[in-house]
């Protein structure tokens, strides 16, 4: 699963090397399943100055880092339904390591929930911070 994400992550950077713009166009379908949220999170993404990309490439090392000790604190993990199956697959086994967590998957939604769904994500965060659950 790791494998196939790091090879979607390297096309995506080689576009982003060539052109800003032929990576926003591809980057966009992926992230964001509503149109709008589509368009928006292009819009974004044309914006990125170039350097930018060394940046995101090192959010890979952020991938399969584990708690060594139970968490002391309330973890909320989801994605959208639309989201690659990959990220799916990824919750379902967070989920599993984490028994204690709350789970959400976001109906019409997909990676950038914030941005397909803004009001249904930010009443699911409300309720997350005001009372360390979240019944989705």
């Amino acid at each position: 699963m790791q494998k196939e994400n790091s090879a979607s992550q390297m096309l995506m950077m080689l576009k982003a090397i060539f052109s800003v713009k032929w990576f926003a166009k591809s980057n966009k379908k992926i992230s964001a399943y509503t149109l709008q949220a589509q368009n928006d999170f292009y819009e974004m993404n044309i914006q990125f100055p170039e350097k930018s990309f060394m940046y995101l490439a090192s959010l890979s090392s952020m991938i399969n880092v584990r708690q060594a000790k139970p968490r002391k604190y309330p973890l909320l993990i989801g994605c959208g339904e639309y989201d690659i199956p990959m990220e799916l697959s990824a919750v379902e086994m967070w989920k599993e390591n984490e028994p204690e967590c709350g789970v959400i998957i976001f109906e019409n939604a997909g990676h950038c929930v914030n941005m397909d769904t803004p009001q249904n994500f930010n009443i699911v965060m409300e309720e997350f911070w005001s009372t360390g659950n979240c019944k989705g």
